[in-house]
């Protein structure tokens, strides 16, 4: 999914205080052709343990919320991603295979899933609750016309099957206990919102720019979608077609005096109606909610709600509903409704402070068999203390994505000095000194030194 404003997301790293790292500035010794192509980047493993944190959380909502997750092929037919022009060709990154078939890089989510429902999931049970991790792929455009290929890592969800306000309600609900959970709170009441929810819905803000003259639709379009007040006041637009931009434009802020001012245009009053009953639950469960017309997708593909969730002054989430974009897809064009969000986790762990738990996360113990002898005791002591720390995480359901108690064995056959230099640059606490007959002594590295 893309939005308004989405742009690229570049992710700081979490520092690795206790992990041995290669300095920042050794990089620009190495050759560029030994670095990742531009807009692709290594994760090291301290900043990977932060990434799999966050996806472990947002997993545990999107299952309590009864999501089940799905993984669909990174490589996807080209015509399957432009998911019937929704998405433009040059934007994704593109190959030929032996047959000459041309084939994508997905540059979101929602195409593929939607496919993969349409096709190997249809007939079954509705409505789907599917959830997702992974990378995506894109060329964006530079201001001087080339384009630059981008990865990025998305999670969310699609709910493909449910029409109506109530499913819209349980989508934005879900992304509101998903952004509890990782730590961003809202409150609306006395004190400024950690994050706040933009809302529209396509379908009203379409009622509204029927009215426009064909020849200027493309122009206002543009200008809503860019904020772009000077253009609508000074462009040589009909009046009739700058009134109205300038019109949704305003139509932004509060949900009760937004909805007041659209009871008096010309829209669908069911739409309405939905809108308003959707806005009022959300208030009920404290997500403080900016109604906005003039947010305008960048996919051709919504014909419902919008939305995008910000904080910092960064979008961290964005999603809409997509009730034709099934049809596509389905040998028999069936027709489902859906709708869904992707979370940005780049941007949520750049606003995210470091959490010391997963900053002591790695390898606690580390075993060393003093003579030759003593390997065979080693094994089993470093086996024994990795079975009892994955029984205990189990049991407190914190094995294995925390990888608790992590033990490592000594293979370099290191004097005692350096093993404990060892100990100290990779954050190991404790050091077990095996004997030939099985028995150890543990000591602590003096990392003071």
């Amino acid at each position: 999914m893309y939005g308004r404003g989405s742009g690229a997301e570049h992710s700081r790293g979490s520092g690795a205080e206790h992990f041995w790292d290669p300095r920042p500035e050794a990089s620009s010794t190495v050759s560029s052709s030994l670095r990742p192509p531009s807009g692709a980047r290594d994760l090291l493993p301290r900043e990977v343990q932060r990434r799999e944190k966050l996806e472990a959380q947002l997993t545990r909502v999107f299952r309590r919320h009864g999501y089940q997750r799905i993984i669909t092929p990174t490589l996807e037919r080209l015509e399957t991603l432009l998911a019937g022009g929704s998405i433009r060709a040059e934007s994704v990154l593109q190959l030929r295979d032996g047959e000459g078939t041309m084939l994508g890089l997905r540059p979101e989510f929602t195409a593929s899933i939607v496919r993969a429902a349409a096709t190997r999931l249809a007939g079954g049970p509705l409505p789907l609750r599917l959830y997702y991790h992974g990378s995506v792929f894109r060329n964006s455009r530079r201001e001087e016309g080339s384009y630059s290929s981008q990865e990025f890592f998305q999670s969310g969800v699609e709910l493909i099957g449910a029409g109506g306000w109530l499913a819209d309600a349980e989508i934005l609900l879900l992304l509101a206990d998903c952004i509890r959970s990782i730590g961003i709170s809202s409150c609306v009441n006395g004190t400024e919102a950690a994050w706040t929810l933009l809302l529209g819905d396509v379908s009203l803000t379409e009622s509204l720019l029927s009215a426009v003259a064909p020849t200027a639709q493309a122009a206002v379009r543009r200008a809503i979608a860019q904020l772009d007040y000077v253009y609508l006041e000074s462009a040589p637009l009909p009046e009739a077609a700058r009134q109205i931009g300038l019109q949704i434009l305003g139509l932004r802020g509060q949900p009760g005096s937004v909805l007041s001012d659209l009871a008096q245009l010309p829209v669908p009053p069911e739409r309405l109606r939905d809108l308003r009953q959707l806005c009022q639950v959300l208030e009920e469960h404290g997500v403080r909610v900016v109604l906005d017309l003039s947010l305008l997708q960048t996919l051709a593909y919504y014909t419902g709600i919008v939305f995008q969730a910000v904080a910092g002054g960064e979008i961290i989430a964005l999603g809409g509903r997509y009730d034709r974009l099934h049809a596509l897809y389905s040998p028999q064009q069936v027709e489902q409704p859906g709708i869904g969000f992707t979370l940005l986790p780049d941007t949520l762990l750049r606003l995210l402070p470091p959490d010391p738990k997963t900053e002591e996360m790695g390898c606690k113990r580390l075993v060393v068999p003093l003579v030759p002898a003593g390997i065979p005791a080693a094994l089993a002591l470093a086996a024994r203390w990795r079975e009892e720390c994955y029984a205990y995480g189990t049991l407190t359901g914190t094995a294995p994505l925390t990888r608790m108690e992590a033990v490592e064995l000594e293979l370099l056959d290191r004097a005692p000095e350096e093993i404990e230099v060892y100990a100290c640059q990779c954050g190991i606490p404790e050091i077990a000194w095996v004997q030939a007959d099985g028995s150890y002594h543990i000591t602590h590295p003096d990392c003071s030194r």
